[in-house]
């Protein structure tokens, strides 16, 4: 049962960092009856809300009648309230989505732009608060298994977010019949969104007609599914221990890049819930495994990439390099004629020992055994733990000794990098080759590397 010290109870319990009454709130209101209940119960406990309320301009004048319901209901209970309009029509024509996907994209880029605000003018947190209840949890739940979904797809909506957005759902627990208990008792008014009725998007049809069959057959089916849920999210957590678990056991920083045997990989890449709890947290999408197990087999430098990082196969590791990492890291395959750096460009030519002529000693200049080179190379910023055999001895030297050494600015230090093979470092760019790569009497073919700076 809805009532007010039921949402108390279940607000202390399930939102234990969030002060009822301290915390500021941006409460998204449609004008219907969840939202209506959710800002006459913030009004009761005497909470700081800021009512946002969005026009997607979708039902005529019926749209119209909403927002100005809201934006008289916000006046009577003493809430600022934010509005704003969308041509969601035209939105999701331009950017080729369904209409309920545009609607949502663009109400909720809005309620962060205003959190953004909010807190950059008081300096205090702003959580959004949705009107969610128990049996859009059950239709969430449905169309995410009707869809194809892993575990987590069947944990629903959870009532808690704090990640790119800061989000709480404090009706989650109750149903749509306890929301319009409580609204008939405390006598609310509120508005009906006539395309609710109808069953042209995917929810309302689930809604409508195959949720109501489900409980001619099973009068309990929302019940057992919401209890379902919470089994399966505790079944979640246990698996996610097992995971992280796992990885972290296997995983090496090899350069300061996060590593994974091929023979750890191989323990589980048929297992798609372990792939996935390693590279979810990198970007990558789920229907990404099957390319990512790909790798494993592939041949050395093979690589996918989600928006923020790049999964590469690099001798006997596969390595996950971070996209927008100031450090840099490039692979260089046989036959590329240029590599494109931060602070400038790297050539590549193959000669013959013959045709190479006389040789430039500027030290933007390599010149190396091309019959000790195994491609691709590798291109990246170094590391406080390489080392190297400096041309002319026979001896390692630390790279941040010899870098020291050569008393150079620090902003070009801090930009300086190295080409390798193998792991073994080929040349500090524009500064020194290994020893071991170097020209000999035994030399055919040259690889000659050339560096054309920036700055």
């Amino acid at each position: 049962m809805l009532n007010l010290e039921t949402f108390k109870q279940y607000w202390d319990k399930q939102f234990p960092d969030l002060r009822l009454r301290r915390c500021n709130y941006l409460l998204a209101v449609s004008g219907g009856l969840d939202s209506v209940v959710l800002a006459h119960l913030m009004r009761t406990v005497n909470a700081k809300c800021i009512i946002a309320h969005v026009n997607f301009q979708l039902r005529g004048e019926e749209s119209s009648r909403d927002e100005n319901f809201v934006k008289a209901y916000a006046d009577q209970l003493q809430f600022e309230c934010k509005v704003t309009h969308f041509n969601t029509a035209a939105y999701a024509e331009t950017h080729k989505q369904g209409i309920q996907a545009a609607a949502r994209d663009l109400r909720y880029t809005w309620f962060e732009s205003l959190m953004t605000a909010f807190e950059k003018e008081n300096q205090k947190e702003l959580i959004l608060l949705t009107a969610h209840h128990a049996d859009d949890q059950v239709e969430t739940v449905l169309m995410q298994l009707f869809r194809g979904t892993g575990l987590h797809g069947l944990t629903g909506m959870p009532n808690r977010r704090k990640d790119t957005l800061n989000l709480a759902r404090p009706l989650l627990i109750f149903t749509k019949e306890e929301i319009k208990q409580y609204s008939d008792v405390n006598g609310l008014t509120y508005v009906e969104d006539s395309s609710n009725e109808k069953d042209d998007y995917t929810r309302n049809m689930i809604r409508h007609k195959i949720v109501p069959q489900m409980e001619e057959i099973y009068p309990s089916a929302k019940e057992n599914i919401l209890s379902t849920v919470e089994k399966i999210k505790e079944a979640e957590q246990i698996v996610i221990e097992t995971v992280t678990a796992f990885w972290k056991k296997g995983m090496q920083f090899k350069k300061g890049i996060p590593s994974i045997s091929i023979e750890q990989w191989n323990k589980v890449k048929e297992n798609s819930t372990y792939v996935w709890g390693l590279i979810k947290q990198y970007g990558f999408k789920p229907q990404q495994i099957e390319e990512v197990n790909k790798i494993v087999n592939a041949s050395k430098g093979a690589y996918i990439n989600s928006n923020t990082h790049r999964i590469i196969k690099w001798d006997d590791q596969i390595q996950i390099v971070s996209l927008e990492s100031p450090k840099e890291y490039e692979l260089i395959e046989l036959g590329q004629p240029i590599c494109k750096t931060k602070w400038g460009q790297i050539q590549f030519e193959q000669l013959s020992i013959e045709a190479i002529g006389e040789i430039n000693k500027d030290p933007k200049f390599a010149y190396l055994d091309a019959a000790n080179i195994s491609w691709p190379l590798l291109f990246r910023s170094w590391e406080p733990t390489d080392y190297f055999y400096p041309l002319g001895l026979r001896k390692k030297k630390k790279l941040n000794q010899f870098l020291g050494s050569l008393k150079l600015n620090p902003t070009i230090k801090s930009r300086t990098g190295v080409i390798t093979c193998s792991d073994k470092i080929v040349w500090i760019v524009g500064q020194r080759i290994d020893d071991r790569f170097k020209i000999t009497p035994n030399t055919k073919q040259v690889l000659k590397i050339t560096f054309q700076d920036t700055f």
